[in-house]
């Protein structure tokens, strides 16, 4: 056999080898894909791409869904990555003409909750002559409570805000706007909803309103118009183990009028 014979049959030998590998290769993908077993349907990878969950499924996510307080968390850090998908799940919320009005700023650890709480507690010290009894009353009880447990159980907090005109040329109705924000907020507590150590609550601040409905708040979130708002705070942690929250709804028959 002569150098030329012999270097054709070991180019022959690396190319057989070569396709028998990849032919393993691509049997072991098509088994992976197909739903009916090793015979692979191409029209198949669209039909798992697009698939949608099913009814079934995505009502017993929203039914999951709970409002978890500081309390029954166990002071755990969540990581960067799972906050960050949660607020991409509260990106994907129902907006109308696209303008998703809604902004967060995420405060980051006991620490960082702390510092927040000082700076509640020190613009309430600077205003109270300002305030109602009542008001100043209500928030020194709360304060109190909050600085109490928050740092050392909860892991972020996520300030909801909401632009009032996110869109330059056009003003829509700021009802649909919350509406919008609030929307977000159920999506990020749905993802929440769907990682069974995760939990936290909406918290609408109304004990600190005058600081939430105020220009240093807005400062202190980007916003910049005197007409956007902040919303309340989403308080978010790890859930202790082995705590179980219950859920409770009135028959929706008694909420529906058919016509």
């Amino acid at each position: 056999m002569t150098i030329w014979e012999q270097g054709l049959t070991l180019d022959v030998s690396i190319i057989s080898g070569l396709s028998i590998l990849c032919a393993v290769i691509l049997y072991k993908l098509m088994c992976r894909f197909s739903t009916v077993g090793p015979y692979f349907d191409p029209t198949q990878l669209k039909t798992i791409q697009n698939t949608s969950p099913s009814m079934e499924s995505t009502l017993r996510l929203i039914k999951s869904r709970r409002s978890v307080f500081p309390r029954d968390l166990s002071g755990d850090d969540v990581t960067r990555a799972e906050v960050e998908t949660l607020l991409e799940a509260a990106n994907w919320a129902p907006t109308h003409a696209r303008s998703e009005p809604w902004r967060y700023t995420v405060i980051q650890g006991g620490a960082g909750v702390c510092d927040f709480l000082d700076m509640v507690e020190e613009w309430y010290s600077e205003h109270m002559e300002e305030l109602p009894h009542t008001e100043y009353q209500h928030y020194t009880k709360k304060i109190a409570g909050c600085k109490n447990l928050w740092p050392g159980r909860v892991s972020h907090l996520i300030i909801i805000g909401m632009k009032r005109q996110a869109l330059e040329d056009r003003r829509l109705p700021e009802w649909e706007e919350i509406c919008a924000t609030a929307a977000s907020v159920q999506n990020m507590h749905l993802a929440v909803a769907s990682s069974p150590d995760l939990g936290g609550y909406w918290c609408s601040l109304t004990w600190a309103r005058s600081f939430r409905d105020g220009a240093a708040m807005r400062a202190y979130c980007g916003l910049e118009n005197e007409e956007d708002r902040v919303l309340g705070a989403f308080v978010l942690g790890k859930v202790e183990p082995g705590k179980t929250v219950k859920g409770h709804r009135a028959d929706i028959r008694e909420k529906v009028i058919w016509k």
